[in-house]
């Protein structure tokens, strides 16, 4: 093992554009994070070593060679094997079954470590806080972790057999939660929103999956908790909350009107209509706050029956996070009303302006030298 302790850390996005980062016992990088891979090739064993290259680089421009690293860590979207194999890689199905922390072990000749990208980024925040935690991160979908006081990951959904009911809320919360649809119409119209016509957006939305239209399990009587817990939920939610009135056009110019309809970069400016109390926007943040509440609700009540303390503090990571002094409160009062005493925080790492995904792939690292 090198006495440097040095760690490589690479964060596996969902779609395209892999980064990297070399830490040292600190948990912020010795340099800015790197892209090593802005497209992911079709062929594994190609993508593979294009990190392998984009390491190398880095680890040149730092004046360091590869015997100075004590381990590699990899956060990664998708689905695992309990191996560091893929399971299940949506954008690159070519990949399943393929072990990419065996592959860098092979390159490298130091010890690896994968874990799902939100499993890491819940380990960054507890490098930081070393006490036990919820992290939840709000991007494409809403993904989450439970992290003990020791550090280590409950229910994690390694090896799943494709069944909703075998993943644990606290893992996969926006796909495993199902939200019911009545519940949901009542909540619509307490903000004077139309859940039909929210119903009729998703049923026109090409970018959404057929499945997500249903709840866990094929249910017709609820919907999965990320079609609108998400970045591009939050962005739907607005859409039928405004309706046919474009009053909020008035506040926005017309690059940031045509923005609004890309669910990556919408986020923002609904925040910036929120900031000036406009109401559709307010009414949007509102409806969110209180979605995330009924699904929060659904998932403390398994988890404190599996064992997680009552008030465990809710670390919040992701774009859509940012927007938490908009919803946060509808959702805290609710949740308190309910009895839960969990306090929801932006993510330590998020405010330190880090990469989370980076960080606890770092932490992955450490343990794998440690090993």
């Amino acid at each position: 093992m090198s006495n440097t302790g040095l760690y490589l850390a690479f964060d596996i996005g969902a779609s395209s554009g892999a980064k990297l980062a070399l830490f040292n016992s600190s948990s912020s990088p010795l340099v800015n994070p790197e892209v090593c891979a802005e497209e992911y090739n079709e062929d594994f064993g190609v993508f593979s070593g294009s990190l392998a290259v984009g390491a190398d680089s880095l680890l040149q421009s730092q004046g360091k060679s590869r015997k100075d690293l004590a381990g590699i860590g990899v956060a990664s979207a998708g689905i695992l094997n309990s191996d560091g194999g893929f399971k299940l890689f949506h954008n690159r199905p070519q990949y399943n079954g393929h072990n990419l922390r065996l592959a860098l072990e092979e390159e490298f000749g130091v010890p690896a470590a994968i874990a799902n990208d939100a499993d890491a980024g819940g380990l960054a925040e507890w490098s930081v806080l070393r006490l036990e935690l919820l992290y939840w991160v709000f991007g494409g979908g809403w993904g989450g972790v439970w992290i003990d006081k020791s550090g280590e990951i409950r229910f994690p959904s390694t090896d799943w057999d494709g069944r909703d009911e075998s993943l644990h809320f606290s893992n996969e919360p926006g796909y495993a939660i199902g939200v019911d649809l009545w519940k949901l119409r009542s909540l619509f119209s307490e903000v004077g929103a139309s859940f039909e016509l929210f119903e009729r957006q998703l049923q026109e939305d090409a970018d959404l999956p057929s499945d997500s239209l249903a709840g866990p399990g094929d249910d017709t009587r609820t919907m999965r908790a990320e079609v609108i817990l998400s970045g591009p939920g939050r962005c739907r939610l607005f859409r039928a909350v405004v309706g046919n009135d474009d009053f909020y056009e008035n506040f926005l110019d017309i690059h940031e009107q045509k923005e609004l309809t890309d669910p990556a970069i919408a986020g923002e400016h609904i925040s910036k209509l929120s900031r000036m109390r406009v109401e559709s926007a307010v009414s949007t943040d509102r409806l969110y706050g209180k979605v995330l509440a009924e699904a929060s609700r659904i998932l403390l009540k398994r988890s404190e029956a599996d064992g997680l303390p009552a008030g465990t503090p809710i670390c919040l990571g992701g774009k859509p996070s940012y927007a938490l002094p908009y919803f946060g409160p509808s959702t805290q009062r609710i949740l308190g009303k309910s009895g839960f005493m969990n306090y929801l925080r932006p993510s330590v790492i998020d405010e330190r302006g880090s990469n989370a995904n980076l960080v606890g792939a770092a932490e992955l690292a450490r343990r794998a030298a440690a090993r």
